[in-house]
Formats: structure tokens, C-alpha cells, sequence
């Protein structure tokens, strides 16, 4: 199975980057491909709301995103990771997510595979967020797509670079879940 690892923290050796690391060795140790994919890095474009995606064609951006878009049309899994900056998850994920509309409203395309999510936040409790976490389950995941829910990781507490090499029962839970794919 391909998996595609979107990592939407900017900072490319943070916390969100080190679970995310775990959740997909854990995947590879289970024999499936991953391509890690940087947002920060790559250039997308936000939705438009053109539509031209309902009258079955591709979604009229040809950027990086289009490469992410067209493999989980063609049945790639997902992995989707980002700390919660001011409540929500970062603009580099939000971007990406939007343009899964891309393939929910193009009536040609549907989704395959199996999906999981990482949140990190300095928040030192869990339950700040879990209406966040749980909406965005359900919207794009569990009400959009085709995809098989895997699971939600949360990780609280991890403000500084280097707080994730502590919490070891998240980075274990991480490997679990990869192991799911």
C-alpha cells in the first residue's frame, strides 16, 4: 500500500515531525511505502470553489498539490499531521484538506485506502481540543471520503523542539497506528 505522510508543521524537525516519523516506521515495518510530503515546502494552491472538479474534470491547479490529489485518487492512503496553532490545525494542512474537495465533488474520483491524523499542541490536557479534533475527523474524513479511519493521535505538552523524545507512550501509540495501514 502507498501511504502519502503530509507533515503541515513548518517546522520540519518539531514535534509534529518526530511522531510523524514513528506513525510511518511503523507503517514501512509493516511493508507498505510511504512518501513523506513537507507542505511547507511545496507549492498549493487553496480551493477556489470553481467547481470544475463536479463536471468531472481535474482540479484546475497544476501544482504540487495536484501530485498529492491525484494519488489519493488513485487510492493512496493518508497520514495527515500538524500542530494546533491558535485552535486549529496549521494553514500549510488546511490548504491540502481543501483540496480533497477536489476529489469528493468530482463524480469520476472517489478515495481508497485508510487514513490517520496527528495533532500536536503545547496545551498540556487533551480535552482543550477534542471538539476541534473530532469535527475534523468527520469533515473531511468520516463524511467525505471513502477512506478507512484509522485513528487520532493527540500529543499535548509538546511546545519545545525535542518535548516529543519525551512523551514515549505517544511516539509507541504512533508506531501502533502506522502499524494499522
Amino acid at each position: 500500500m502507498k501511504i502519502l505522510a503530509l507533515q503541515g508543521s513548518p517546522r520540519k524537525k518539531g514535534n509534529t515531525n518526530r511522531i510523524l516519523d514513528e506513525m510511518i516506521k511503523g507503517a514501512q515495518d509493516n511493508g507498505h511505502e510511504v512518501i513523506k510530503y513537507y507542505l511547507e515546502k511545496l507549492d498549493i494552491n487553496p480551493c477556489s470553489g470553481c467547481e470544475i472538479c463536479a463536471k468531472g474534470k481535474d482540479c484546475r491547479y497544476d501544482d504540487d498539490g495536484a501530485e498529492i490529489i491525484n494519488q489519493l485518487a488513485e487510492g493512496a492512503s493518508v497520514i495527515l499531521a500538524s500542530p494546533i496553532y491558535f485552535g486549529q490545525m496549521t494553514a500549510q494542512a488546511k490548504t491540502i484538506v481543501d483540496r480533497f474537495y477536489s476529489i469528493f465533488n468530482n463524480p469520476d474520483k472517489k478515495f481508497a485506502g485508510k487514513a490517520a491524523m496527528i495533532f500536536t499542541h503545547a496545551y498540556p490536557d487533551k480535552d482543550i481540543y477534542e471538539t476541534y479534533i473530532k469535527l475534523t475527523e468527520a469533515q473531511p474524513f468520516l463524511n467525505n471520503t471513502e477512506l478507512e479511519y484509522i485513528e487520532t493521535l493527540e500529543v499535548a505538552g509538546v511546545k519545545f523542539i525535542g518535548d516529543a523524545d519525551k512523551a514515549e507512550d505517544d511516539l509507541k501509540k504512533a508506531y501502533e497506528i502506522g502499524q494499522k495501514f
